[in-house]
């Protein structure tokens, strides 16, 4: 490495800023003209950088919108399996999402940008629940690993990893439809608890 050269820690975080910028760019104009009117030539030109370059951080113009953040899976995975012994899977993994979901509150125009760009454009929609159902088996096998099951033919780390993901979906949803009366995280703890409760009204 030259003197010229960034740190590894600047080279990431250029990267990451990078992505994002992307991502953002993609979502904003796909929310003001219909992911129909979009190209990754516009979204590259927006922000500076070569069509190439897009093609590094994602597959997919549909990518960009549908799944714009890193390494989710691996972080809860890390988060559910290092979960103090003495709490159940459901608490471990409550504890793992909320720490992904930490800055939901504010990215929450990010959020409903989403939200809004897969309801008007639903050609999206397939990329969007193949994006939530991958989180979905990697939920089931890091469930599976923490209680020691098998993930394929073991019932309750699906069942949990489902239930946990409608969870989000309904705090999320209620916390936008409301106008965020409530805070993301109040919603959150509330939903778990009452899966926890055994979904007691």
């Amino acid at each position: 490495m030259t003197t010229d050269d960034p740190p590894a820690g600047l080279r990431e975080r250029k990267k990451r800023a990078t992505r994002d910028a992307l991502a953002d760019r993609a979502l904003r104009m796909a929310a003001e003209r219909g992911i129909e009117h979009v190209t990754v030539e516009a979204v590259t030109e927006a922000v500076g950088v070569s069509v190439r370059t897009f093609f590094n951080y994602f597959p997919s113009l549909e990518d960009a919108i549908t799944r714009p953040v890193q390494d989710t899976a691996e972080r809860t995975r890390r988060a559910v399996l290092n979960a103090p012994a003495e709490l159940t899977a459901l608490a471990a993994l409550s504890e793992a999402i909320a720490q992904e979901l930490a800055h939901i509150e504010e990215d929450h125009e990010r959020w409903e940008l989403q939200m809004a760009v897969v309801r008007k454009s639903p050609s999206l929609l397939p990329g969007f629940l193949a994006a939530r159902g991958a989180d979905e088996r990697a939920l089931v096998d890091v469930v599976a690993e923490r209680l020691g099951q098998d993930p394929d033919t073991a019932l309750y780390p699906r069942l949990l990893a489902h239930v946990a993901i409608a969870a989000v979906r309904a705090a999320v949803e209620v916390w936008v439809a409301s106008g965020r009366t409530r805070t993301f995280q109040s919603l959150y703890r509330e939903a778990f608890a009452s899966l926890a409760a055994g979904l007691k009204a």
